[in-house]
């Protein structure tokens, strides 16, 4: 009988440890979990911190590369109000001797 309760015994026990290496595998795989996850948060917000400093610099090369564009639009728009004012002033004369002409 001794043997009967000794093996049990035994059963118990591997029962026991096979209870407590579940137990600490399941408290292991979720440590792995919240590692996991507080690693892809941290690259996640890298990636977006990163996004978002190249985006700034695309937009700020952008406006740089606008400002100079308007610049040249505007200088190019004086230049066309001046040659446009030039043969407008021109053409005064003309209009005034012709309707000094009709006139008379």
């Amino acid at each position: 009988m001794a043997s009967i309760s000794e093996t049990i015994s035994a059963i118990r026990q591997a029962e026991s440890e096979a209870d407590s290496i579940i137990e600490n595998a399941n408290k292991k795989s979720t440590e792995m979990i919240q590692e996991a996850r507080s690693n892809a948060d941290s690259l996640i917000e890298t990636a977006k911190a990163e996004a978002e400093d190249q985006a700034k610099h695309i937009i700020l090369a952008k406006e740089e590369e606008a400002g100079k564009e308007a610049v040249i639009i505007t200088n190019e728009s004086e230049a066309n109000i001046k040659e446009s004012l030039r043969g407008s002033h021109d053409k005064v004369d003309d209009a005034a001797e012709i309707i000094i002409e009709t006139v008379l």
